[in-house]
């Protein structure tokens, strides 16, 4: 008796990606990934089972790929200071490719409460609740948001943005988040600690 073929999880993950970098999060199905990747649908869907479980394993994968870059950026236990500015980084140096496969998965989940929790748990580690205590938080938190906000509206709005722009944005983020604190001298004028 023949044994069972052995599906590659990952290697279903990879043409997953790339169909859905082709298509969009519309085009993302069992059907699309199975004929990119030479297989039956069938074997396709007995690896994940559902639509969902495919797309979570994908946002999965690219949120510890994600987190592995970040952490070799900021170091086990970083202040708020370093992730702000690990994550300016890590969104200013991340691949087209990349960042348009994490929109196409985040447009997958519009509408899902599936993985949600994942990505709201992404960012809680990253920025906390996104309080402050100080000036200097303040000017992070703003920061942080900035960096995501000119993500979506490139990659998930398709705002067009040349890569120049790109970096010039990221520069001026990274300066807001690194500048040092500042405190007024006895005749209200700030100055530089």
């Amino acid at each position: 008796m023949a044994r069972p073929r052995t599906v590659d999880r990952e290697y279903i993950l990879d043409v997953a990606e790339g169909v859905a970098a082709a298509t969009g999060a519309a085009g993302l199905s069992f059907g699309a990934v199975a004929a990119a990747a030479g297989m039956s649908k069938a074997s396709v869907q007995s690896a994940f089972g559902t639509r969902e479980s495919l797309i979570e394993a994908m946002l999965d994968r690219w949120l510890a790929q994600e987190t592995a870059r970040f952490t070799a950026k900021a170091g086990e236990s970083p202040s708020l200071k370093v992730r702000v500015l690990a994550h300016i980084a890590n969104t200013s140096e991340e691949s087209e490719v990349s960042m348009q496969r994490a929109a196409t998965l985040l447009a997958c989940l519009a509408g899902s409460d599936s993985q949600v929790g994942a990505v709201a748990r992404w960012y809680t580690t990253r920025v906390g609740d996104l309080s402050v205590r100080n000036d200097e938080e303040r000017r992070l938190r703003l920061a942080f948001l900035a960096a995501e906000g000119a993500f979506f509206m490139r990659y998930v709005v398709g705002y067009s943005m040349c890569t120049e722009r790109w970096s010039d944005i990221f520069e001026d983020l990274t300066r807001m988040a690194g500048e040092p604190e500042r405190k007024q001298d006895r005749q209200g004028r700030r100055k530089q600690l």
